[in-house]
């Protein structure tokens, strides 16, 4: 715990270090509208770090949910295409993603292979059906969803940045006071003491992987209602970022540590370091640049610790 609090307080006075310097360099960062941009940028990556978050405390990742993301979300497009009800399509797209999800925690629970050539496999697979069934086009203008997610606010507030907000709300008690999310931390710590005294590990790992996916789902709603569209490689990179965010919040990869609060915060350091890229004026290459080298050397630290 000791451990944990340390290098969350490190990564809370990087991140004010680097609203600081931003600051100084734009004006123009320390603006409300901007800060309120950068709550929207980040609410689809916090979505998918949630759901990393609950799998990676257990000891298990997804490399999949990028894909997972655009197929479920080309799923809902095609639906509305169609003519079927808005929440038919809100129905199909979590359907989809939540059923590869448990399919993902079923195979992870045989143990026959590592969870990441798993979802390495699946992460090719879905990304296939994906561009398999979208032909490579893309579908423009989704209707009610677009209005209900992505161009609506609160009090000013997005509203996917309202829906992240509930969704971490949710997450943090589940992991604090729910059995399951004991149990995934358990699993991470030791998944065969954990065996020895009475948890049902394939079930569990089942269970938190059909929740990783149902978040997937909402992320692929709140991204196609922003863009308006769906695309076939729409979740592309999605899956590396939010185990990064997780990762650089102080969960380490093995598990059985860590929580939402150093997630939010790894979230938050992402979007504050594009966002100020952005404000720059440097190039979507070079900020790939950047971001790497973070992820890097977060991973790093994890291994110092």
């Amino acid at each position: 715990m000791k451990i944990e609090l340390r290098g969350r307080n490190v990564l809370l006075l990087v991140l004010v270090a680097i609203v600081l310097i931003s600051g100084v360099v734009n004006p123009r960062f320390l603006s409300v509208q901007n800060f309120l941009n950068i709550l929207l940028q980040i609410s689809v990556l916090g979505m998918v770090s949630l759901g990393a978050t609950v799998l990676l405390v257990s000891g298990n990742l997804d490399l999949s949910v990028g894909s997972l993301i655009s197929l479920s979300a080309y799923v809902a497009g095609m639906g509305l295409l169609r003519g079927v009800s808005l929440p038919l399509a809100i129905f199909l797209c979590l359907s989809v993603a939540t059923l590869f999800g448990f399919f993902n925690g079923f195979l992870t629970s045989l143990e026959r292979a590592h969870p990441f050539i798993i979802t390495l496999g699946m992460m090719t697979f879905l990304q296939g059906i994906a561009v398999v069934i979208s032909r490579g086009s893309p579908i423009n203008g989704m209707g009610g969803l677009y209005e209900l997610i992505g161009i609506r606010s609160i009090l000013r507030i997005p509203f996917p940045v309202i829906l992240f907000g509930v969704l971490f709300m949710f997450t943090s008690f589940f992991l604090r006071h729910l059995p399951l999310g004991r149990y995934a931390y358990a699993i991470g710590g030791n998944q065969e003491a954990s065996r020895l005294s009475g948890i049902r590990v394939g079930r569990v790992k089942i269970a938190l992987y059909a929740i990783n996916g149902l978040f997937v789902g909402i992320a692929a709603l709140v991204l196609s209602g922003i863009l308006d569209s769906a695309l076939p490689t729409m979740g592309t990179g999605y899956e590396l970022r939010s185990i990064a965010a997780v990762v650089i919040g102080g969960t380490p990869l093995f598990g059985g540590r860590g929580g939402v609060w150093g997630t939010l915060l790894g979230v938050f350091l992402l979007g504050l370091v594009s966002n100020s890229l952005n404000l720059m004026g440097i190039s979507a290459n070079f900020q790939n640049v950047v971001l790497g080298a973070i992820m890097v050397m977060a991973v790093m630290f994890q291994g110092s610790r």
